[in-house]
C-alpha cells in the first residue's frame, strides 16, 4: 500500500498505541498510550499488555465483553466511560513511535472471552484483521526482531 492509501481510523475510542521498544528472552516490552490517560502506560510482558488491554476496555465498557471473568476476589466499582475523561486527543495518540515497532490496535468485538479487531503495523503500512489476542501478540512478535 501506497501512504495515501494507508489510513487509519481515528474515531474508536478504545484505540491504542502499542509501541515496542525492546524484545529480551522472548518478551516485548514497550509503551502503551489510550486516549484517557496522559503519559504512557509502561508493559515489560505481552501478559502486561493484554491486562492494559482489557482493563481500559471494562473501564470505558467499550466493546463490552460477551462473558464475565469469574473472580474470588471482591469487585471493585467499574468506571463508567462516562465518568473517564479524554485527557489525550487521537491524533496525538498515534503520533509515538516505538523502537522497534509500533502498533495501532482497535479491538472491535469482545467474544468467546477474546479480541476481534484490527492491528495497523505503522511503520510498514500494513493492517492485519485478527480473531483473537493470541493472533496480535504473534503478529507482533512475529515482526519485532
Amino acid at each position: 500500500m501506497t501512504s495515501n492509501q494507508f489510513r487509519i481510523n481515528i474515531s474508536p475510542p478504545n484505540l491504542m498505541n502499542i509501541c515496542v521498544d525492546s524484545k529480551a528472552n522472548g518478551e516485548i516490552c514497550g509503551r502503551v498510550y489510550h486516549c484517557y490517560a496522559e503519559n504512557a502506560i509502561p508493559f515489560t510482558s505481552v501478559v502486561e499488555l493484554i491486562n492494559i488491554a482489557d482493563k481500559l476496555f471494562d473501564d470505558i465498557q467499550y466493546p463490552q465483553a460477551s462473558t464475565k471473568t469469574r473472580t474470588f476476589e471482591e469487585k471493585q466499582e467499574i468506571r463508567t466511560s462516562a465518568a473517564l475523561e479524554k485527557k489525550v486527543s487521537q491524533q496525538d495518540l498515534i503520533q509515538h513511535r516505538g523502537e522497534k515497532g509500533t502498533f495501532i490496535l482497535h479491538v472491535k468485538f469482545r467474544q468467546k472471552s477474546t479480541w476481534q479487531g484490527e492491528l495497523s503495523w505503522m511503520e510498514k503500512e500494513e493492517r492485519f484483521e485478527f480473531v483473537d489476542s493470541f493472533e496480535v501478540i504473534k503478529m507482533i512478535d512475529q515482526v519485532v526482531v
